[in-house]
């Protein structure tokens, strides 16, 4: 009782001081806690390393969950048996709120067994009798076995967990949940966290698509000249490798910009940009944010397109490169540069001249 006693009140000055630690353990040169570490307590990072937990399950990326039973329940030294029994209630509710999984209460499991032989006492149980272990899981109706290791320190916490089959007792399923890398604390730094789930599945990949709608203004080479434009462009790419990479396709609409303060319509053959023009770029992008994306930093984006433009008389090639300054989570800023190879634009049989040359400008982007 009294080993007990001195194990739960050190434990709850473990939990006091987690308060102040459980963030990064980071503490100054007089061991104090810092104002970013001191707003934590033990509980709130449990829930954060069970949320992690949670969210595999919602995502049906724990296996073996077909009748299940939670058989064993192990921890660290420094953890008082009463904080066992609240662990597992924890995790079995996180098991029921979130699947239709049906949980097995397997008593017999933890029975320990003794016997007399002569004069030699022999203490057994079904873990370390696979047989038995067997026979128990067939009468009770259990698939698989979850067993369970949890460790805390000051600077951290694990939650350890693998699923078994009674049978073969081969490990159906296994993974760990630290703190210190939760999705939780990814959220509340800004990090969309989905984006870069390590235990995602090769064959249950789902492509992400980002749509964008973009106003350029840009200087475009002309008849003889270069013509500054407002234009619209619209691009939709598939994100991948953790987001650092996107690939996909743009079309763009460049109007003349003095045309649409002047009202005046130029005619056929002295200006690209005053009728129905498109642009179609393939478009690759590399994008600039190492290990995960923070939508609470400007995050860099370089990008190359080729493609080409068509307009009435006239169809020529365009490549445009460019660098792009990602604010927040939905907005953008891009400077472009680009080259159009010298194209001979017609009108109705006759040439009207050649275009060709450097185009350049800025452009906002809305992301959705």
């Amino acid at each position: 009782m009294k080993k007990t006693w001195v194990v739960a009140m050190a434990f709850w000055a473990g939990i006091t001081h987690y308060a102040f630690a459980a963030e990064s353990g980071v503490t100054n040169k007089e061991g104090a806690p810092t104002k970013a570490t001191s707003e934590r307590n033990f509980y709130e990072v449990l829930e954060d390393v069970l949320g992690d937990f949670e969210y595999d399950l919602k995502n049906g990326q724990v296996g073996g969950l077909k009748d299940i039973s939670i058989r064993n329940l192990a921890a660290s030294e420094n953890i008082p048996p009463s904080f066992k029994t609240h662990l597992e209630l924890a995790i079995t509710e996180k098991i029921l709120k979130t699947t239709k999984t049906r949980l097995v209460q397997c008593l017999p499991c933890r029975a320990k067994r003794t016997t007399l032989n002569g004069d030699q006492v022999t203490i057994t149980s079904p873990e370390t009798n696979p047989v038995e272990l067997a026979r128990i899981a067939k009468i009770s109706g259990i698939q698989h076995f979850m067993d369970v290791a949890f460790s805390y320190q000051p600077s951290g916490m694990v939650l350890s967990m693998y699923v078994t089959e009674p049978e073969s007792g081969g490990i159906v399923w296994s993974r760990s949940y630290n703190s210190e890398t939760s999705r939780a604390a990814a959220f509340r730094r800004g990090v969309d966290y989905s984006q870069i789930d390590d235990a995602r599945r090769a064959a249950e990949y789902k492509p992400t698509i980002q749509y964008r709608a973009t106003l350029y203004y840009m200087f475009q080479p002309n008849f003889g000249t270069s013509t500054g434009c407002l234009g619209i462009g619209i691009r939709g790419v598939e994100r991948y490798d953790n987001r650092r990479k996107e690939v996909g396709f743009e079309i763009d609409y460049f109007k003349n910009a003095s045309s649409l303060v002047s009202g005046a319509t130029a005619a056929a053959g002295t200006d690209l940009y005053s009728g129905l023009n498109l642009t179609l770029l393939f478009v690759h992008a590399w994008n600039l944010i190492g290990a995960e994306e923070n939508f609470n930093q400007v995050r860099g984006s370089a990008f190359a397109g080729i493609g080409g433009t068509y307009a009435s008389g006239f169809l020529g090639g365009l490549i445009r490169t460019g660098y792009e300054w990602r604010l927040a989570k939905y907005w953008a800023v891009n400077a472009n540069l680009g080259y159009r190879p010298a194209s001979t634009a017609f009108v109705g049989s006759t040439s009207a001249g050649s275009i060709g040359g450097i185009e350049w400008g800025m452009g906002i982007n809305l992301f959705f």
